[in-house]
């Protein structure tokens, strides 16, 4: 008796089981084929544009299942599609709250973190833009679109390093941009890395996509660190290469030479814009001044010629070739230049000079008159 009714409880308890189970699995098989059912009238209306009624599809979708993630993006993509008609402001953070959910459910979902890029970016939410087309690559290391985009609103944001990063493997997977080396160069700089912007401009002219501007920025960036050699070199090369502002060139030599105390260079430089400019009689005179303070005459000499070639009347190549007559001995030929070159006031004093310390005043009307230009001091001091 007591066997039976154990037997009559056992079977009871097993047919409840087993009618849970059935219960269980008839209400699994009703909401699967709801949401079947919903994800087609969803799609349905989708394609037919009715976006209302996809939206409430999609949303008793996720009512349904939270995990399906081709219906969160969908969804989003549908408050996106009518922001035209319910309005921005409304419709952006709808389905930015719908594309977060799908990227919740995968966070490298490709076309989720698309639209959200696209949406972040018209929302003004700059970093969350850039996280978005992060995991875009990703998924999608190789698209070169979305990187440049990338480093390009790294570069708005002023996170220069990051968008250094997405630039060079641009460059590094054959991008072939002619304003890449330019902006790495420009960045490079920015961030005070000197030597890696020297680089990239060098390789602008090495690809033909630079020319003298690149070439004037190396010298700039090679005279912040201290590569004054470098500089020279550059702007010999600007010279080269740009003929026609030779000129210039060889005065910035000339310039940055005299600054750091090179004589050697400071010379070229001379020469370069004498060569530049045969008329440039300032230089020569330089120059002039140079071989006869190191006691080369005969070079001197021959600057000298070269420049009264040009204007036999310049005033101070007159007064240099009157002193290098004198050392050779020609007080007449010297006192010739000198008389010459009284005609020009503005070397007129020291003129009157020279020829005063070859040839003394005698009369009282001489000697006041060398009183009136100033005697010794006078010439020192044009001098």
């Amino acid at each position: 008796m007591k066997c039976n009714l154990m037997r009559t409880l056992w079977l009871a308890i097993c047919a409840l089981v087993l009618g849970a189970d059935a219960r269980a699995n008839e209400n699994e098989v009703a909401i699967a084929d709801s949401i079947r059912k919903y994800k087609y009238y969803a799609k349905t209306a989708r394609q037919n544009k009715e976006y209302d009624r996809a939206i409430g599809y999609y949303t008793t979708v996720l009512q349904y299942s939270p995990q399906e993630l081709t219906a969160a993006y969908f969804l989003g993509q549908l408050y996106y599609e009518k922001k035209d008609s319910t309005g921005a402001r409304i419709a952006l953070p709808q389905a930015h709250v719908a594309l977060r959910q799908a990227t919740s459910i995968d966070s490298l979902h490709l076309n989720s973190n698309l639209l959200l890029y696209t949406i972040h970016k018209a929302m003004d939410l700059p970093d969350s833009a850039a996280w978005s087309l992060e995991r875009v690559l990703i998924k999608k290391p190789d698209a070169a679109k979305y990187r440049r985009e990338l480093a390009d609103l790294y570069r708005r944001e002023g996170h220069n390093e990051q968008a250094v990063a997405h630039y060079e493997k641009l460059v590094a997977d054959g991008a072939k941009d002619a304003d890449l080396f330019e902006i790495l160069a420009l960045l490079h700089q920015e961030l005070g890395q000197v030597e890696q912007a020297i680089e990239w401009r060098k390789r602008q002219v090495e690809g033909g996509t630079g020319g003298a501007d690149q070439l004037e920025s190396i010298v700039e960036l090679k005279l912040e660190v201290g590569d004054v050699e470098g500089a020279y070199d550059t702007l010999l090369e600007l010279a080269k290469e740009d003929s026609q502002n030779a000129y210039s060139y060889y005065n910035r030599i000339s310039l940055i030479a005299s600054e750091a105390g090179n004589d050697s260079m400071h010379i070229e430089g001379l020469k370069g814009m004498v060569e530049a400019d045969p008329k440039d009689l300032k230089s020569i005179a330089e120059l002039v001044e140079w071989h006869q303070g190191r006691g080369e005459f005969a070079s001197a000499k021959a600057w000298l010629g070269r420049g009264l070639k040009v204007n036999p009347e310049d005033a101070h190549l007159l007064l240099l070739k009157g002193d290098n007559l004198v050392r050779e001995g020609d007080e007449e030929g010297a006192i010739a230049a000198f008389e010459k070159a009284k005609a020009d006031p503005a070397w007129e004093r020291v003129a009157q000079q020279r020829i005063w310390q070859l040839r003394p005043p005698e009369t009282e009307e001489e000697k006041l008159k060398r009183q009136f230009f100033g005697g010794e001091e006078a010439q020192e001091e044009q001098n």
